[in-house]
C-alpha cells in the first residue's frame, strides 16, 4: 500500500494519507527513519497471531476475575 506524509503536527505526529483514501496518525517516535512532509511510504501490515493469542488469554483471565467478583457480591445478598 502506498502513502504520503501529509504533515507533521506539533512536531510529534505524522499525518499520513493512504492511497485510495484514509488517514493514519502515527507518533514520530514509532519510525526508525526520519519522517518529513511529502515523504512517500510503502505501508505493510502483518498479522500478529502470537500477540492476538496473548491478548485473548489476558482478556479471558480478566473476565474470570470479574465473574468471581460478581459471584461473591451475589452470595453476600
Amino acid at each position: 500500500m502506498k502513502a504520503v506524509v501529509d504533515r507533521i503536527e506539533d512536531g510529534k505526529t505524522a499525518v499520513i494519507v493512504i492511497e485510495g483514501g484514509g488517514q493514519m496518525f502515527i507518533p514520530l517516535e514509532k519510525f526508525d527513519f526520519k519522517v518529513y512532509e511529502g515523504a512517500h511510504l510503502n505501508v505493510n501490515f502483518k498479522l500478529d497471531i502470537e500477540g492476538e493469542k496473548k491478548m485473548r488469554h489476558k482478556i479471558g483471565e480478566l473476565q474470570q476475575e470479574l465473574l468471581k467478583r460478581t459471584g461473591k457480591k451475589d452470595e453476600e445478598k
